[in-house]
Formats: structure tokens, C-alpha cells, sequence
């Protein structure tokens, strides 16, 4: 079995749903946040790519990545567009002034656990002045996560394992970088708890393979399915 974080993040969430999604092949259409997030995404991949680091390639690359689903009209559209414009335009700002270097875009990354293989992929790693690895992930929704929340974040805490087990690589910095919101927040990474990570990602895959896929109604208020699921508790 092959785990990525967003088949763990969602079996550990509802197993129903993860049925849905990836053994029924249910999809959740794009919107105007999910285009939105995906194409700066992809923006940032390829400016960070080109190795061309000016304003105007940003923007370009903008451009050329903007995802034109998921708007309701050509007028939502152009809102949107126009905030990626100004939320890109700060970060092209803040990065002129960062002393680190892009050692990595886009990093796939493999491990075996147990049975099972982990695989993800790290949307950047920088390398500092020290020689010292930040691992840093994007995020495009309007606010930040507090220092807490990001040391205890399960999605930062994969990609730390990942470095280290699939890339032999040791990260001393988690960062999310909330271009949107215009803030970046990083905290050291002190790899506690790791083994029991890998152990829970190991037993999500055994009972993905398993075809273990019990309702869990917790997260039924956001999730995607409440209208037609026979389980949801927020219909």
C-alpha cells in the first residue's frame, strides 16, 4: 500500500470518506478557494523553477499557472485574480530580503513503513548561511497558524519524517508560509514523537488495505458529502 498524507489525513478524518473518494471515485468540484490556492501553488513552482527571480516572471507565471475553473462568473474571477496578483507582489518583496537559498521544489519523497510505502512531496526546501535545512510549505487561506499549531501540525510533521527518512535529509525549521495573510511562521523541529507517527501511518495504510471503512461523524459539518452521505449527522 502507498500512503500519501492526503489519503492518511483523510482515512484518520472518516474512513467512509476516504472510500468515496479513492475506492468510488467521488470528486469534489474545484471552487473559487481551491482554484485560487492551487494556482499559486503552481505559480511559486514554476517562478522557483525557472530560476528568472524578477517581479514581472512572478507575475508571469501567474499567468501562465491561473486556473480559470471553479469561479461562478468572469467578474469573481478577475477578484480573485486580482488578490493573487497583490498577494504575490508582497511575497516577491519579503523574498528579495531572505539570506537562504532553494535547494529543493516540489520534493517527492519515498519511505517504507513496514508493509507500506509513505511517499509526499515538500513544496520548498531552503538550505541557510549555517547549512542548516528549513522545510516550508504554502498555505493561500486568509490567516496564519500560531507557532504552536505549526510545531504540533500533523501535515509538517509528515514532510519532517519524509526529509529525513526518504531524503537523508535532517530539518531544523517548519515553516508555513502564509502568502496571502503576508506572514511566515517557523518553528524548530525536534523530531519527538516520530516513531509513533510512522506507526499510525503504517496502521491507517493496514486498514486501507484492508477495505476498513467504518462512518466516523465527527467531521461531518465540513465535510464535502453531508447531502448524500447515508451516515453524515449534519444533513
Amino acid at each position: 500500500m502507498e500512503i500519501s498524507y492526503t489519503r492518511y489525513r483523510i482515512y484518520r478524518e472518516c474512513p467512509w470518506k476516504y472510500k468515496l473518494l479513492f475506492v468510488d471515485g467521488r470528486k469534489i468540484p474545484l471552487g473559487p478557494k481551491s482554484s485560487f490556492g492551487l494556482s499559486l501553488h503552481r505559480a511559486l513552482e514554476a517562478w522557483l523553477e525557472s530560476g528568472e527571480f524578477s517581479l514581472e516572471s512572478l507575475l508571469s507565471a501567474l499567468r501562465s499557472k491561473w486556473l480559470t475553473m471553479g469561479y461562478p462568473d468572469e467578474e469573481s474571477e478577475a477578484r480573485w485574480f486580482a488578490k493573487a496578483e497583490r498577494a504575490l507582489t508582497r511575497f516577491h518583496g519579503e523574498e528579495e530580503s531572505r539570506r537562504a537559498r532553494t535547494v529543493a521544489v516540489e520534493k517527492e519523497f519515498f519511505w517504507p513503513s513496514g508493509a507500506h510505502i509513505v511517499r509526499g512531496m515538500i513544496d520548498r526546501i531552503d538550505q541557510g548561511p549555517d547549512g542548516a535545512y528549513e522545510l516550508i510549505d504554502y498555505k493561500t487561506g486568509p490567516g496564519a497558524p500560531t507557532p504552536e499549531q505549526v510545531a504540533k501540525d500533523p501535515q509538517m510533521r509528515f514532510y519532517a519524517l519524509g526529509a529525513k527518512r526518504g531524503l537523508g535529509l535532517a530539518p531544523s525549521t517548519l515553516t508555513v508560509d502564509c502568502v496571502v495573510a503576508g506572514e511566515r511562521v517557523s518553528v524548530p523541529y525536534e523530531g519527538v514523537g516520530e516513531e509513533a507517527y510512522d506507526a499510525d501511518i503504517r496502521a491507517a495504510a493496514s486498514g486501507i488495505e484492508a477495505a476498513a471503512f467504518p462512518a466516523d461523524t465527527k467531521y461531518c459539518p465540513r465535510c464535502d458529502f453531508k447531502s448524500d452521505c447515508p451516515y453524515s449527522a449534519a444533513k
